[in-house]
């Protein structure tokens, strides 16, 4: 994505473009790691302006991470776990149901 930086000079301000052409020199140097400049700081009118474009070298898109087929041994060893953790759930549900139910007493 190309970014276009201007300066856009208000009344007097005209008189002294070398402080818009030091603002825009400022801004390529920060962003110098991740841009260059495609075209030069240059006057149109009232308006001084600048064209960044990305760094390709520097500035590498991250690749999505494809998803790797899962092999036999691995399919089964998820699903084992998955019962595993499902479980102890069951036992928590037996132990409520017990809990639930009234104590028998004995009377003599």
């Amino acid at each position: 994505m190309k970014v276009r930086v201007t300066v856009r000079f208000r009344g007097r301000e005209i008189t002294y473009p070398e402080f818009a052409l030091e603002d825009l020199r400022e801004i390529a140097e920060e962003l110098a790691d991740i841009s260059v400049i495609e075209q030069p700081p240059n006057m149109e009118g009232r308006v001084m302006s600048m064209l960044l474009a990305p760094n390709t070298k520097k500035v590498a898109k991250p690749k999505p991470a494809a998803p790797q087929p899962e092999s036999p041994k691995k399919a089964k060893a998820a699903a084992k776990s998955a019962e595993k953790a499902a479980k102890p759930e069951k036992a928590a549900v037996k132990e409520e149901k017990k809990a639930d139910e009234p104590e028998e007493t004995v009377s003599e």
